[in-house]
């Protein structure tokens, strides 16, 4: 039907009193409406997506971030690298029973969380933001780590495992070997396992491999922070 028949039928229609509908007479509204509002469903989930964001700018989206910690905030039902570092830090503490070593942030860490908040005289929100951070590595033991690597490359390790220039691992003089440790310094944060038996230097308490190292920006003999999961 070509414009002209269509007014001429739509006037037939309107001396009935029988109007047309106006999303059936301009099918082209209908389409630009859609558009609207698909694009107004875009910026609200770019909104929500903002206001969950973390510390970083890093979305708290439930799905698994591939995230540093200390790079977002974190609660209750995150996922990521970095909640796993907070799992080993958290079970490390005698209370934090029912926490495991993945990467979920579930009830038992929120409850660990909040103890350690209380314990730590701030708010128990469950939310691990700086302040929280700040104080979680203020309860790891501050302690001397040297590092090795170059000559020992190929070498069997005490525990067994062959040393290469990128194993992650660390020595103890007692910790039995597997024994789970998270170091930091700075901003950086390692979790490891012994490995291998050392420091034989009178004052140092861990020696960690070349790799380890690197991964804390560490270049000589110095202190760290640790935190062992002994059970």
């Amino acid at each position: 039907m070509y414009e002209g028949e269509y007014r001429r039928e739509a006037a037939r229609h309107n001396s009935r009193g029988d109007r047309p509908s106006r999303v059936q007479g301009r099918p082209d509204r209908a389409a630009l409406w859609a558009v609207f509002m698909a694009i107004a469903a875009t910026i609200v989930a770019a909104a929500s997506a903002q206001a969950q964001a973390g510390a970083g700018g890093t979305p708290t989206t439930g799905e698994c971030q591939d995230v540093s910690f200390g790079d977002r905030s974190l609660k209750l039902g995150d996922c990521g690298d970095d909640v796993k570092t907070l799992n080993w830090v958290m079970k490390s503490k005698s209370y934090a029973e029912g926490v495991g070593l993945d990467e979920e942030f579930g009830d038992p860490t929120d409850g660990a969380v909040r103890e350690f908040q209380g314990r730590a005289g701030l708010n128990p929100s469950g939310v691990v933001n700086g302040n929280t951070r700040a104080e979680l590595k203020g309860s790891m033991k501050r302690q001397t780590a040297s590092w090795y690597g170059p000559g020992f490359w190929g070498n069997e390790a005490a525990c067994g495992k062959e040393l290469k220039r990128k194993t992650v691992g660390v020595a103890h003089k007692k910790l039995p070997c597997g024994t789970k440790v998270v170091f930091s310094k700075g901003g950086h944060w390692v979790r490891t396992k012994v490995i291998d038996r050392g420091p034989f230097v009178k004052g140092r308490k861990w020696d960690l491999t070349q790799a380890a190292a690197e991964g804390l920006g560490m270049e000589h003999t110095e202190g760290v922070r640790s935190a062992v999961i002994e059970k």
